[in-house]
């Protein structure tokens, strides 16, 4: 039971902290070579994702969105690029737990849109066999295989595409990855608000689970989760530094 909660909470949590930490660097490093106003014109598209993410996730879980902002033009004078503004019944507990993910929907919608580029744009054929084979083989898998599936992924996705699709694609992986994966103090405020709500659900239904005897299912769902979500942390890791190389290549230019 212990092991089920945890997974499900910490998982999310510590994958989106890694890449919010490493997002906040890419935007210094944006401000820091291209100027303050490059958070507008360069990662635009990743604010606007990000505060997407915030705004879909609030109106899931039946949240009050009073104000959207997806791009603030005028963001020095509030200080903030985009926000959206929500409110919530505190007796409600669908909507409570729903901070957890209203606070990290921009880490998986920035993940959902590459997702879709190297699909759509770069007609990308994803393939986990291996990644598979070694979660069906011995229930576990390391570090390594997870990272050379993505690493596999990526070269295939390239390989099948034109060299003006390759560009595309980087050029809007810059723009979502400079600024989107980014999460705010307040973000992560939001997150905490729905731990504990999120928590007593995991409870509730690992005991039942438990109780219908589904232990061993559960646990290989538990393992699969984990490994898709180093899978995804890792992927956006590899775009934010990307982001973060081509950035500094423009500033020395």
């Amino acid at each position: 039971m212990l092991i089920f909660v945890a997974i499900f909470t910490l998982i999310p949590y510590l994958t989106s902290l890694v890449t919010s930490w490493l997002g906040h660097l890419s935007k210094i490093i944006l401000v820091n070579n291209l100027g303050n106003n490059s958070q507008l014109i360069v990662g635009g598209v990743g604010v606007i994702i990000h505060e997407l993410g915030h705004a879909i996730f609030a109106y899931l879980f039946g949240h009050k969105v009073t104000n959207v902002q997806l791009l603030n033009l005028n963001y020095r004078q509030s200080g903030s690029l985009g926000s959206v503004d929500h409110k919530w019944n505190d007796r409600n507990v669908y909507q409570m737990l729903g901070n957890f993910f209203i606070g990290l929907a921009p880490y998986y919608m920035c993940s959902l849109a590459l997702y879709l580029l190297q699909r759509f744009l770069l007609k990308a054929q994803f393939s986990f066999s291996t990644l598979i084979q070694s979660l069906n083989v011995n229930k576990s898998v390391s570090i390594s295989v997870i990272f050379d599936s993505v690493l596999d992924n990526m070269k295939s996705s390239f390989a099948n595409a034109s060299w003006w699709m390759i560009l595309v694609y980087v050029l809007l992986t810059i723009m979502i990855a400079s600024t989107g994966y980014d999460l705010s103090k307040n973000d992560f405020i939001t997150v905490n608000k729905g731990i504990l709500p999120w928590v007593v659900v995991l409870l509730v239904l690992g005991s039942i689970l438990y109780l219908l005897n589904l232990r061993t299912v559960v646990m290989t769902g538990a393992i699969y989760f984990v490994a898709f979500s180093i899978l995804f942390m890792f992927h956006a890791i590899i775009s934010i530094v990307l982001a973060m190389v081509v950035i500094k290549i423009l500033g020395f230019i």
